[in-house]
């Protein structure tokens, strides 16, 4: 059981938007060669983890790995470089052989809610998009209260029921899609002019990075072993 699923190729596609930036391959984080993750094999799983950077994201965090053959874990996380007020993008992809658990969102890095401009360009341009996936089989509110706490108002989270092999083509649909777009928003990214909001930016990017790593520490740690999820948060967040 399992050891027959066409895993959908995430880390592929999600790396075909990826390379529409000029990107530079980071290999030491927090003084520790990074590069062996590239491939990677831990307590049963087998995978490649990476983190990049370009002129206005200080941090792409892009991999997957399978585990024991049975569950595929996908993961894709950009953080704005200093001085610009890009949101945080945030992909997350659990496949199994009936199942593919996802969220994908655009996360705000500052109060989206008194911000009108900000909500106005990131979040409600993105509204069309956002309905195109309302539809989708499986759609469902996050399950993670601290995540769903620091989502936007146009996140997409689904369990899709992988009746057919059709679906898995479906379920990356709007990771790839939001991913287009936020590459579309780096490249027209403009710098941040009032130190107000720089600091606005930076306590709200801390946070949503807290909140991610403690999650994924938790939840990879059970899968693939405490230093190995701690190892891979260093990519992702």
């Amino acid at each position: 059981m399992g050891e027959n699923i066409r895993w959908t190729p995430y880390l592929e596609k999600m790396m075909e938007q990826v390379n529409q930036l000029s990107i530079t391959e980071i290999k030491e984080l927090g003084g520790k060669d990074i590069t062996p993750l590239s491939s990677f094999t831990s307590s049963g799983a087998n995978g490649s983890c990476r983190a990049f950077k370009t002129e206005k994201a200080e941090k792409i965090g892009i991999g997957s790995f399978i585990v024991n053959g049975k569950l595929q874990c996908g993961l894709c996380t950009i953080f704005p470089a200093k001085g610009y007020d890009l949101p945080a993008f945030l992909s997350r992809w659990e496949e199994r052989e009936k199942e593919i658990a996802f969220l994908v969102d655009f996360v705000p890095t500052v109060d989206f809610l008194v911000d009108e401009e900000y909500r106005v360009k990131y979040l409600e341009s993105m509204d069309a998009i956002w309905q195109r996936y309302e539809s989708l089989a499986g759609i469902c509110p996050e399950e993670n209260d601290s995540v769903r706490a620091v989502c936007s108002i146009i996140y997409t989270a689904a369990r899709v029921p992988v009746e057919k092999e059709g679906m898995r083509v479906a379920a990356l649909a709007p990771h790839t899609e939001y991913l287009k777009n936020y590459v579309g928003f780096i490249k027209s990214a403009s710098p941040i002019t009032s130190d107000t909001k720089q600091r606005e930016v930076s306590r709200k990017v801390k946070a949503v990075r807290g909140v991610f790593s403690s999650y994924f520490r938790e939840c990879a740690g059970k899968i693939i072993g405490s230093d190995t999820a701690e190892l891979l948060s260093t990519i992702f967040f």
